[in-house]
């Protein structure tokens, strides 16, 4: 992997990453998360916890490519 083929993907997973797990939790602050949100079919509990997964794949992704060598 080139050095440019690098900092495009660790770009593109940082965009992919987004901001909705930072942006649920201030939404959320206060709130029963025990009650579904909206027409969701998910309690925000469940849409927190989503939103956690998601950042954990995309960061474990991050760390594989930052750890991938460059091509000589």
């Amino acid at each position: 992997m080139t050095k440019n083929d690098k900092e495009t993907i660790l770009i593109a997973l940082k965009v992919y990453r987004g901001d909705d797990l930072e942006r649920a939790t201030s939404a959320f602050r206060g709130s029963d998360l025990t009650q579904q949100y909206g027409e969701s079919g998910n309690t925000r509990q469940q849409i927190l916890d989503n939103y956690r997964k998601h950042v954990t794949k995309v960061e474990s992704a991050i760390r594989a490519v930052e750890a991938a060598p460059y091509d000589s």
